[in-house]
Protein backbone atom coordinates (compact mmCIF):
# COMPACT_ATOMS: atom_id res chain seq x y z
CA UNK A 1 0.00 0.00 0.00
CA UNK A 2 0.80 3.13 -0.84
CA UNK A 3 1.47 6.53 2.12
CA UNK A 4 -2.02 7.91 0.69
CA UNK A 5 -3.59 4.50 1.37
CA UNK A 6 -2.22 3.95 4.40
CA UNK A 7 -3.52 7.54 5.36
CA UNK A 8 -6.86 6.86 4.51
CA UNK A 9 -7.35 3.52 5.69
CA UNK A 10 -6.30 4.93 8.82
CA UNK A 11 -8.59 8.07 8.96
CA UNK A 12 -11.90 5.73 7.58
CA UNK A 13 -11.14 3.22 10.66
CA UNK A 14 -10.93 6.34 13.44
CA UNK A 15 -14.33 7.48 11.50
CA UNK A 16 -15.67 4.66 11.47
CA UNK A 17 -15.47 4.45 15.59
CA UNK A 18 -15.61 7.97 16.16
CA UNK A 19 -18.63 8.64 14.07
CA UNK A 20 -20.97 10.43 16.65
CA UNK A 21 -18.39 13.14 16.88
CA UNK A 22 -18.11 14.04 12.76
CA UNK A 23 -20.40 16.67 11.63
CA UNK A 24 -20.33 16.38 7.41
CA UNK A 25 -19.28 13.14 6.77
CA UNK A 26 -18.86 13.93 3.02
CA UNK A 27 -17.25 16.65 4.06
CA UNK A 28 -14.40 15.37 6.47
CA UNK A 29 -14.34 12.50 3.72
CA UNK A 30 -13.63 14.34 1.03
CA UNK A 31 -11.12 16.47 3.02
CA UNK A 32 -9.63 13.20 3.66
CA UNK A 33 -9.00 12.65 0.36
CA UNK A 34 -7.33 16.20 -0.40
CA UNK A 35 -5.07 15.64 2.79
CA UNK A 36 -3.77 12.24 0.84
CA UNK A 37 -2.30 14.40 -1.63
CA UNK A 38 -0.22 16.81 0.84
CA UNK A 39 1.56 14.28 3.24
CA UNK A 40 4.70 15.53 3.84
CA UNK A 41 7.32 13.25 2.48
CA UNK A 42 8.91 13.29 5.91
CA UNK A 43 5.81 12.50 7.80
CA UNK A 44 4.08 9.16 8.59
CA UNK A 45 0.84 7.97 7.21
CA UNK A 46 -0.24 7.13 11.03
CA UNK A 47 1.22 10.90 12.13
CA UNK A 48 -0.69 12.29 9.43
CA UNK A 49 -3.88 10.56 10.25
CA UNK A 50 -3.56 11.29 14.11
CA UNK A 51 -3.27 14.92 12.55
CA UNK A 52 -5.81 15.13 10.86
CA UNK A 53 -8.48 13.18 12.70
CA UNK A 54 -7.65 15.74 15.59
CA UNK A 55 -8.36 19.40 13.49
CA UNK A 56 -11.57 17.35 11.87
CA UNK A 57 -13.18 15.02 14.59
CA UNK A 58 -14.81 16.55 17.34
CA UNK A 59 -12.68 15.11 20.67
CA UNK A 60 -10.17 13.35 19.27
CA UNK A 61 -6.64 14.82 20.11
CA UNK A 62 -5.68 16.97 22.47
CA UNK A 63 -6.29 19.74 19.92
CA UNK A 64 -8.39 20.83 17.09
CA UNK A 65 -6.01 23.06 15.09
CA UNK A 66 -5.29 22.49 11.20
CA UNK A 67 -1.49 21.07 10.94
CA UNK A 68 0.04 23.49 8.13
CA UNK A 69 0.64 20.94 6.20
CA UNK A 70 -3.39 20.55 5.25
CA UNK A 71 -4.26 24.60 5.84
CA UNK A 72 -4.82 25.19 2.15
CA UNK A 73 -6.04 21.54 0.99
CA UNK A 74 -7.77 21.62 -2.86
CA UNK A 75 -10.01 18.63 -3.85
CA UNK A 76 -7.56 17.02 -6.50
CA UNK A 77 -8.35 16.87 -10.31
Amino acid sequence: MSKREDFLWIVQAIMIKHNDNIVGWSGVAGDAVAASYCIPANMTARDAALGFCGAKIRGFGATQEVPEWMADLQDPL
